[in-house]
């Protein structure tokens, strides 16, 4: 069978693996954690790192020993933040070798149903995987109450796949590159924003987008949502506006909590909508008709 091979990206978040790769280690052959040696981002600012919780932490969950740590000069001064993203995750597939599934994700992804993805991918016809993507759809974390977490839900008419899995590892912009993007109904919680205000500043100013948008702006945004204004919040993504059109709100004291109480979302499009897709005469239409109005 296909190797699964997982890479992470890791670094002053590290702590959010306690509740990643739980989800996926019994079902992956191969990790990869990979920290800049000097503990520096893709931005060039050092971050603090607590190497012997870590330690402890890989040695504790790794029963296996299928876990490697892979250090490097992942923050070369003349590379904008986004190039020295890029430049990592190609370095990580390098690292972990040819053949096989090329898994990546972030610390602060959690999968659900890995399980039934790995069975998926390992059924998949040889045709659908060549210059193939697959992705899965972000529920992502946007803030953190007292009570529980403020999150955009994914729906039919928005729903942002992320480039997750690859026969052929290839990255161009984050994960995304030019290749086909082979669509699933698996759905991956991301805590991308549900964090302290330190975490988030520090998010931001350390982010392969810092420099695409105001982040002083969206910052202040981000401090003033609450459970009294949160249904205001409308097409408010950082890069894409639309991409979130609206929050809802569910409670849990933890991340654990929040995923019990949830359970499998609803996926929000039919197998014929999927289907349509997935469909690679029907995205090469799509894709042309995109260049020509805009």
């Amino acid at each position: 069978m296909d190797l699964i091979k997982i890479g992470y990206c890791v670094a002053y978040d590290w702590h959010l693996l306690r509740y990643s790769l739980p989800l996926i280690y019994d079902h992956a052959d191969y990790i990869c954690l990979s920290i800049d040696k000097d503990r520096i981002s893709w931005a060039g600012e050092n971050f603090s790192f607590d190497e012997n919780s870590f330690k402890s932490f890989v040695q504790t969950i790794d029963k296996e020993n299928k876990i490697k740590i892979f250090e490097e000069n992942f923050h070369i001064q003349s590379l904008s933040p986004m190039k020295n993203e890029v430049r990592q995750r190609n370095l990580i597939a390098d690292y972990m070798g040819k053949g096989g599934w090329h898994i990546q994700l972030d610390c602060d992804e959690y999968f659900l149903e890995f399980e039934r993805f790995v069975h998926f991918l390992r059924k998949l016809p040889v045709r659908q995987t060549i210059k193939s993507n697959i992705t899965c759809a972000w529920i992502t974390l946007f803030k953190k109450s007292s009570r529980g977490f403020f999150y955009i839900p994914p729906t039919t008419n928005s729903i942002e796949f992320i480039q997750v899995a690859t026969k052929d590892p290839l990255y161009e912009y984050g994960r995304r590159n030019g290749n086909f993007n082979l669509d699933t109904n698996f759905m991956m919680i991301h805590q991308s924003w549900a964090r302290s205000e330190q975490e988030i500043y520090q998010k931001l100013n350390n982010w392969g987008h810092k420099t695409d948008f105001d982040i002083e702006q969206y910052f202040n945004k981000w401090q003033s949502l609450n459970e009294s204004n949160f249904r205001e919040f409308e097409n408010f993504h950082p890069i894409t506006p639309t991409a979130w059109p609206s929050l809802v709100f569910s409670e849990g004291s933890s991340i654990e909590d929040f995923i019990q109480k949830m359970g499998i979302p609803t996926f929000p499009l039919s197998r014929f909508e999927l289907m349509l897709r997935n469909n690679r005469s029907m995205a090469r239409i799509m894709a042309l008709k995109k260049k020509i109005f805009h």
